[in-house]
């Protein structure tokens, strides 16, 4: 019989971007975030126009810092233990130029872990491609996402969506009927039928 197959993001559900990004605008702008200030938005919470929000995401976006990504507590252990029972994937959000960091990134704290890895092309100019539109074309059965906008879009194009982390950028967010809260590691074992005892 045919495993299930589960989709996984990589920022904030296997490496430590938002606080990363802390880091980084704390220091380059002098603000004074701590991890629960941080919005996906990234205009709205630095009081900034598209314009500078696009040029401040390129200074963040180097290759070196996304090759310095930690990686988060637990993932490892899980990851490792869900792909007994499951064929897994990467499905992540990445602009062009940190393609080949990315994939890097993934073999170096990732190897042999999963399948394939797509990197879709959110950024771009003119995209139309989601990650629900990649997730039914590998067959994956599941999204395991941090924010709520990727699984909604997910759950519509009839993948099974998990929201991932207890998170202030995604606890009060709407999400589908059909979209399951798993708040860590633990809860995403659990819901996946896998022992973590």
């Amino acid at each position: 019989m045919k495993r299930k197959s589960i989709a996984f993001d990589v920022d904030d559900v296997l490496a430590s971007h938002v606080e990363s990004f802390i880091e980084f605008s704390n220091l380059t702008y002098g603000t004074t975030f701590a991890f629960d200030d941080y919005t996906d938005k990234w205009g709205k919470l630095w009081g900034v126009t598209e314009e500078e929000v696009t040029k401040r995401a390129l200074e963040f976006q180097t290759l070196q810092r996304v090759a310095d990504f930690d990686v988060k507590d637990d993932a490892k252990a899980s990851l490792a233990k869900l792909s007994t029972k499951y064929d897994l994937y990467i499905v992540t959000a990445r602009r062009q130029h940190l393609v080949d960091t990315s994939k890097d990134w993934i073999n170096k704290h990732f190897p042999n872990v999963f399948e394939e890895v797509h990197l879709v092309p959110i950024w771009e100019l003119n995209n139309k491609i989601t990650k629900g539109d990649i997730c039914k074309k590998i067959g994956a059965d599941y999204l395991v996402d941090d924010l709520s906008k990727h699984c909604n879009v997910a759950a519509a194009a009839g993948v099974k969506a998990v929201l991932f982390g207890d998170y202030a950028w995604n606890r009060d967010e709407e999400i589908a009927d059909n979209v399951t809260r798993c708040r860590d590691w633990d809860e995403l074992l659990k819901y996946f039928g896998i022992d973590n005892s």
